[in-house]
């Protein structure tokens, strides 16, 4: 067994006293994830209800769990007018430039065709489908485990998430496409688990395609030395997209041109800035060093003009050091489990984007549900692997915080939130666990019994 495997121990035959110390293992480790996860969302909801309510009113963001109401579905609404000419040089050349990829513009124009009449209807369909794709998922979690005896706790677990769903709930109250790119991703989850190479290496291509930071999935199928389901992914990425844009506009350039345009507004207007409101719910690793500079800035009286420079100055080192890091975690994981992998990479996925709002730790529910199914309920619940309880609660826990709200109550004279801040510590902090310690599944061909488990 390989050092970073830490004390997990494969037993060579079934051991009824270690099954009956696996269950009760698993038992608590969910019974204080519940705890964990419910108390965070009380404390958020009762804070809210003391702002608004009962104290002085505080300003937007810290006096909702999600947005302002005049911005609400904004993110979706905000394109309909633009949408009403699309096929023709006036789309790429109107009022809101498209900041995302060619694929995403489909979403939108798909419920736009559907509802013409009214822009809410359209955002109101879209989060109808992505919340029902979740319950949906969330029940087939509990059909996958009706064999154990958790299915009930199980069951109660995934009520209470989609009640307090943070993440779920801030993309449908802006009704974000980052929904879609969620739900494809599921999907190419599911399609990897049951070893349909090609199907994931689609879906996660078209996910790669919309958002551009999944492309580091491809590394889950170099890990599984999957090398049709990699060039799958890379051929799946550059045709979507192309067939995309072929059919956006005359001209691909005119495309290209457009979106580069876009992206550059959307950098300058949220990467290359600083927003007190807007930050308490940035969760990127580079909103930590913008906290820092402006708190610098602050004691330091630096006027608003220098924060700017300085942040465009430490964006570059930033993007430079995330390079020599991915180069450095490629080599590090390499042998690791399939499952450390897959937490690796969704989680560089929201942490390592130059921006990243809180709709996007709906992709984290993806390894969560990896640990808890193929980990804890069949590796510790069986007894087949000894994992200690603190190394479940502190993976258990990271997921509570990353899945309830905190900007309500981690702010600074009611100004500026930290919240952000500390999920992006919170993900690194998970990062660097998965990177210590295995967790071979028996799912991903890891560990047989007869067989001594390897990393």
């Amino acid at each position: 067994m390989s050092q970073n495997a830490g004390d997990i121990q494969p037993l060579l035959q079934p051991d009824p006293v270690a099954a009956a110390a696996g269950r009760q293992l698993v038992f608590r480790g969910l019974f204080w994830y519940v705890t964990v996860l419910t108390g965070l969302a009380i404390v958020a909801y009762l804070l809210v209800y003391w702002h608004t309510q009962i104290d002085k009113p505080w300003p937007f963001p810290f006096n909702s769990i999600v947005f302002a109401p005049s911005m609400r579905l904004s993110d979706f609404t905000q394109f309909y007018h633009k949408f009403q000419s699309f096929g023709t040089p006036r789309f790429w050349h109107g009022h809101h430039n498209m900041n995302y990829p060619a694929p995403d513009a489909y979403v939108y124009l798909l419920y736009f065709r559907l509802f013409p009449k009214s822009a809410i209807a359209a955002a109101l369909a879209f989060d109808t489908t992505i919340v029902g794709i979740a319950v949906l998922a969330a029940g087939l979690l509990v059909w996958s485990v009706r064999k154990h005896q958790l299915v009930a706790p199980v069951a109660a677990i995934l009520g209470l998430m989609l009640m307090t769903s943070y993440p779920l709930m801030f993309m449908a109250d802006r009704a974000n496409v980052e929904g879609a790119a969620w739900v494809m991703a599921l999907v190419g989850a599911w399609a990897f688990v049951k070893n349909y190479g090609r199907i994931a290496a689609i879906f996660w291509g078209c996910v790669a395609a919309m958002k551009l930071a999944p492309l580091i999935l491809i590394f889950l199928f170099l890990r599984r030395r999957d090398w049709r389901g990699a060039w799958t992914f890379v051929v799946a990425f550059f045709a979507i997209n192309f067939v995309a844009m072929w059919f956006a506009a005359p001209h691909i350039a005119q495309v290209l041109h457009s979106i580069g345009r876009g992206i550059k507004v959307f950098q300058n207007t949220y990467v290359l800035t600083f927003s007190p409101a807007g930050i308490g719910v940035d969760h990127s690793l580079f909103s930590v060093v913008k906290q820092v500079l402006a708190w610098g800035g602050y004691v330091n009286g630096t006027r608003f003009g220098s924060l700017l420079t300085m942040i465009g100055m430490w964006y570059h080192v930033y993007t430079m050091a995330w390079l020599i890091a991915m180069v450095v975690m490629v080599w590090h994981f390499r042998r690791m489990p399939i499952l450390n992998c897959v937490f690796a990479v969704f989680i560089v996925q929201v942490l390592a984007p130059g921006v990243s709002f809180d709709y996007t730790l709906l992709y984290m529910y993806i390894p969560w549900t990896m640990f808890v199914l193929f980990f804890l309920l069949e590796e510790v619940y069986s007894g087949r692997v000894n994992f200690q309880l603190w190394k479940i609660l502190a993976i258990l826990t990271a997921c509570a915080i990353l899945f309830t709200p905190q900007q309500c109550y981690m702010v600074l004279n009611g100004r500026v939130s930290f919240a952000g801040q500390f999920k992006a510590l919170t993900l690194l902090l998970l990062l660097l666990f998965v990177a210590s310690y295995a967790m071979p599944c028996r799912v991903f061909g890891e560990m047989q019994l007869g067989v001594e488990a390897t990393s």
